[in-house]
């Protein structure tokens, strides 16, 4: 069997699109930032280096670049970090002195110890091996320094009861062909599923946690990609870790036409080509109205801590 070390991702597909994902997938907008922010602040936090984890494009590395002196962009897949200077500095016009692309992994960097202000990983812990990319995580962040993880799931539909069964439906369909696949499939859904409460945060690192779930909706499974499919870890919460839940956040709300929503289940790897299931999608088309919008919230999961002195 091929080392877990080795697999890569769905994002290293050809088939794969990156001006699809930032088409279809949320933004990542002011309250998060904001959010961060005040928590960087209130433990003394520098603006001197950031460090975006699983970049990909530089999402986030773009939101970071006004704040930080300087950013490192790293991600494991071929070309990515070409992908993200060109959006950074080509297209958004930042100083590429600004930045240090590197391609490597999560749970191995090149990044010196105890150099890095703020290190962020959006959308992307939960395809690592999270036990690695801890312990690499801790040793990279200086004392007093601040770790802020992301994780969003698939949308939860507001005020429609028949287009969330529908869309539960869909994505039973995805979680069959993802869920097998293969090692770090299996282990990615895994490790999404209860919000990232498989993210360990040992006391001797780390101190001030915070687990933040926003818009969840009240759903125990606001995670789970399947229905059929939940078959998580088990949580690492500690002790000490501080759990709290926002149900008002409104920068994660948005509303769509059903031709939308086609194009963000096609975001998700391994896409379900739209014949497969079309009768699915008319079923979309019935519940959410013939030229209506559907409204939903994205389920988002807001991890932060400080090293340790």
């Amino acid at each position: 069997m091929t080392s877990p070390t080795n697999l890569k991702p769905g994002f290293s597909s050809p088939d794969f699109s990156w001006d699809n994902y930032i088409k279809y997938r949320p933004a990542y907008p002011y309250s998060l930032w904001k959010r961060i922010y005040y928590y960087h602040d209130s433990h003394a936090g520098q603006y001197g280096v950031a460090h975006d984890v699983g970049a990909g494009a530089g999402i986030a590395s773009q939101d970071l670049a006004p704040k930080f002196r300087h950013v490192i962009v790293s991600d494991p897949n071929d070309n990515y970090t070409n992908i993200a200077s060109e959006r950074l500095i080509s297209q958004l016009g930042s100083p590429k002195e600004k930045f240090t692309f590197l391609q490597e992994r999560g749970e191995k960097s090149s990044v010196e110890s105890a150099t890095v202000d703020m290190l962020v990983v959006c959308e992307a812990i939960h395809w690592m091996d999270i036990d690695l990319a801890m312990e690499e995580f801790a040793r990279q962040v200086k004392p007093g320094g601040t770790l802020a993880i992301l994780h969003y799931g698939r949308p939860i539909m507001i005020d429609s009861p028949r287009a969330q069964e529908v869309w539960d439906q869909m994505f039973d369909v995805w979680g069959e062909r993802n869920f097998y696949r293969d090692e770090v499939h299996t282990r990615t859904i895994r490790n999404g599923v209860t919000g990232l409460d498989v993210v360990p945060f040992p006391p001797e690192n780390w101190e001030h946690v915070r687990r933040i779930q926003i818009n969840t909706c009240g759903k125990d499974d606001a995670f789970s990609m399947s229905v059929k499919h939940t078959d998580p870890f088990p949580s690492r919460v500690g002790k000490e870790d501080v759990k709290e839940w926002l149900e008002d956040d409104a920068d994660w709300l948005d509303e769509k036409y059903v031709q939308w929503l086609k194009g963000l289940f096609a975001s998700f790897i391994p896409a379900i080509p739209e014949g497969e299931i079309r009768e699915l999608w008319d079923e979309m088309e019935d519940a959410v109205g013939k030229g209506k919008r559907v409204k939903f919230t994205w389920p988002v999961v807001q991890l932060l801590a400080t090293r340790r002195e």
